[in-house]
């Protein structure tokens, strides 16, 4: 399932709900879209998914499980941002009952093997000192010569580390689309095709980045969620 909502004074309001989640909890998106979330949820519930949203409307990307009408479902809330700010959070919800075994230690597990772990910051090690990059504030990477050079909303970063490393750690967010970038899709903003080759640009950023043709459908795909 597949949904986004944006925030009006105290409230979240959903502005689209799709999949088969959505049938399998009893709804329909005339039921979601449009509406808070104690507009269909019990209260309890409604509750503590509200603290998620709330999350992630800070600008973190949240990840949770939860069981509701008999459903066990892991979730995950992505936000969008504009100009430095979040205008919109996208979330998806995958159903995993069906995968589930019987006993509430193996229930448990299973949960947590499908749910993705949660990560703020990047680590690098510069010399002696160790740095904690926020992810939200990472437009791209770019591998030159060496070293890796991470842009960032307010300076750059370099270091070491191989950019198939830096992927390993970094969330879904972020996509190699070159050999020798990594960008962060919450910052793309235009895809251009320069002579033979595609070039992408950032929100309020001046760099840019190159883009193999290969990675085209799987940008468009991340992109229209």
């Amino acid at each position: 399932m597949v949904y986004k909502f944006i925030k009006q004074g105290d409230v979240f309001i959903h502005t689209m709900c799709e999949g088969k989640l959505l049938y399998n909890l009893g709804f329909t998106p005339g039921d979601i879209i449009g509406k808070t979330l104690h507009d269909f949820f019990p209260d309890d519930y409604a509750a503590t998914k509200h603290q998620y949203y709330l999350k992630a409307w800070d600008g973190n990307y949240v990840h949770y499980e939860s069981k509701i009408e008999g459903v066990y479902h892991v979730g995950s809330l992505r936000p969008v941002l504009s100009n430095g700010e979040v205008v919109e959070v996208i979330g998806s919800s995958i159903n995993v009952t069906e995968q589930l075994p019987g006993s509430t230690h193996e229930i448990s597990q299973t949960i947590e093997s499908a749910r993705p772990s949660v990560k703020r910051d990047l680590m690098i090690k510069q010399s002696n000192n160790i740095i904690f990059i926020p992810l939200m504030e990472i437009i791209f990477i770019e591998r030159i010569g060496r070293k890796s050079v991470i842009h960032t909303t307010s300076k750059k970063f370099e270091t070491y580390e191989a950019l198939t490393s830096l992927c390993q750690v970094l969330d879904e967010r972020f996509i190699g689309c070159h050999r020798s970038y990594i960008i962060n899709m919450d910052y793309l903003e235009v895809i251009k095709l320069n002579k033979q080759s595609y070039i992408g640009y950032f929100k309020n950023y001046t760099k840019n980045a190159k883009i193999s043709k290969n990675k085209l459908i799987e940008l468009q795909k991340y992109k229209s969620y």
